[in-house]
């Protein structure tokens, strides 16, 4: 008997898989489902598809219309279909390469998950199987891709030096604060009272430590009012504009807030600046692995979607 070539093995498994669908078409009409693709010895169901890509259906439903939610659910149709192909061939090959989870492996992805601040059901066979198949899938990967990949440290110093802007510190003003707040037992008006007053204070000379100490209503008050260096964006609105063009030193008039009436000493600024390469060298690591590892992806997967049968059904 002449011996298969790739050509006749494929010929046979696409017979198979004919016969395969034949076989489940009229038990696909009864539940109004259909297969919508073939890996290998494994189907996919539309059924299966639009469990995939519902949530992300849903979100392109509410923000858009007409023709152009056509074209998105299109494009989340394909994309979800592509990801369940190549979990599909994933999957397989690591059954043909003795790839298991035990039940740890599991408990700790379980464990690892709630850290994160996510609630995986164990209850939901469904959520548990993804979750077992994802972890087969991580496994896979570590041993056919991620295990090969290295980054040295000319490469690290080249993306630090490419990718400057990554590593950029916003800028930063330290200052200082005398609070008067409000209170359910205090009204506004005897608060801009006691900050007018206080204000009055430090334009006589007053020393704006002392005066935090005795008047402010803040836990920085025992620190001499100091609320360290803080980012723009990290401080009130009314705060941010009124020190925006203060000069270190400068000290605003009573400021009104939802909180109650601020007294702002500007004590210091430091211009956007650069991280140390040292202090962000194992931070590039990981950027420039991961970089590598999904290049690395692509080029595999293409090669197994090469290697295998696949057939979508229109």
């Amino acid at each position: 008997m002449p011996p298969f070539t790739r050509q006749k093995v494929v010929t046979v498994l696409a017979a198979w898989i004919g016969l395969l669908w034949c076989s489940l078409s009229v038990a696909a009409a009864d539940i109004h489902d259909r297969i919508v693709a073939v890996v290998n010895t494994d189907i996919i169901a539309l059924s299966e598809l639009e469990e995939e890509v519902a949530e992300v259906a849903r979100q392109a439903q509410k923000r858009f219309g007409g023709a152009e939610l056509d074209q998105r659910l299109r494009q989340i149709d394909y994309m979800g279909l592509n990801r369940m192909i190549e979990r599909k061939l994933q999957l397989q090959i690591a059954k043909r390469r003795g790839i298991t989870i035990s039940e740890g492996d599991v408990q700790d992805a379980l464990v690892r998950l709630r850290r994160m601040g996510e609630s995986p059901n164990e209850q939901d066979p469904r959520e548990m199987g993804l979750i077992r198949d994802q972890l087969t899938a991580m496994r896979l990967l570590n041993q056919q891709i991620r295990s090969g990949l290295i980054a040295s440290d000319e490469e690290l110093l080249r993306f630090y030096q490419q990718h400057q802007e990554r590593f950029m510190l916003p800028p930063e003003v330290r200052i200082s604060q005398i609070l008067m707040a409000l209170n359910p037992a205090v009204e506004m008006l005897e608060v801009r009272e006691k900050a007018r007053q206080v204000f009055a204070l430090l334009q006589k000379g007053g020393r704006f430590e002392d005066l935090a100490s005795q008047y402010s209503d803040g836990p920085e008050g025992q620190r001499g009012g100091s609320l360290g260096y803080i980012r723009p964006g990290d401080m009130l609105p009314q705060i941010q504009k009124a020190i925006e063009q203060l000069a270190i030193g400068s000290i605003t008039e009573p400021l009104a807030s939802p909180v109650g009436m601020h007294i702002i000493r500007v004590d210091d600024r430091k211009p956007p600046q650069f991280r140390p390469y040292e202090e962000v060298k194992e931070d590039i690591r990981n950027m420039v692995l991961q970089l590598k590892t999904e290049e690395a992806y692509m080029e595999w997967i293409k090669e197994q979607k090469d290697k295998s049968y696949i057939e979508i059904k229109r």
